[in-house]
């Protein structure tokens, strides 16, 4: 939603410290809201010290305020201070439902698989059991990489949504079945190795995971 964040980080990226020659309907355009919108809030920033702003024969000079700075810096360090924190995360090791060795190993899956991943998948997931909000947060921090439904003569099968990551310096990837067999606490990771014997995993055993 637009705001005064947004508004203040448009002009932060035309330029932090210089003075920027610009109007309220180019700013209007570019952020996608209506011109009024923007001159109301120039006017409220202006207002508050966030921005000083010049009134020109082609329309407006803005150059952000030490306080419109600091505001800026605020919000950065408490965002990444929350995104600091989920830059890895932890799951217990846990048994699957013994369907994965199948789907994974399909020809369909593993094409993409190579293309988007860059490895061919061992036929086979690990299972692990996280903490859901955990798992969100740390999800949100990853790219989301499409692997494409298919068809064969028998059947379709559906979409897969993967996201690099790696255990233990491993090259990995979380995927997210459309209709998952499970509830959201457990994750289905696939590598181009048999992870728990590569690793030496045991049932219950504390594993990471990380960018």
């Amino acid at each position: 939603m637009y705001d005064h964040i947004e508004i203040l980080m448009h002009i932060a990226k035309k330029g932090l410290f210089d003075v920027i020659k610009t109007s309220t309907l180019k700013i209007a355009s570019e952020l996608d809201v209506s011109q009024q919108t923007v001159s109301r809030d120039l006017r409220d920033m202006e207002k508050l010290g966030l921005i000083k702003r010049e009134a020109t024969p082609n329309g407006i000079s803005i150059m952000l305020d030490e306080k419109g700075i600091d505001f800026l810096k605020k919000h950065f360090n408490e965002l990444g201070k929350i995104f600091e924190r989920k830059k890895e995360l932890y799951g217990f090791v846990t048994k699957g439902i013994g369907e994965g060795s199948y789907y994974v190993g399909l020809d369909g899956y593993q094409r993409q698989f190579r293309k988007k991943l860059g490895f061919k998948a061992y036929p086979g997931t690990l299972n692990i059991k996280v903490d859901e909000k955990d798992a969100l947060s740390f999800l949100n921090l990853l790219e989301l990489i499409d692997i494409n439904a298919f068809s064969t003569k028998k059947r379709t099968y559906g979409p897969l949504k993967c996201y690099k990551i790696k255990i233990n310096g491993i090259s990995a990837a979380i995927v997210v079945p459309e209709r998952a067999r499970h509830g959201k606490e457990i994750i289905e990771v696939i590598a181009p190795v048999y992870l728990r014997d590569k690793l030496g995993l045991k049932e219950n055993q504390k594993i990471r995971l990380t960018l």
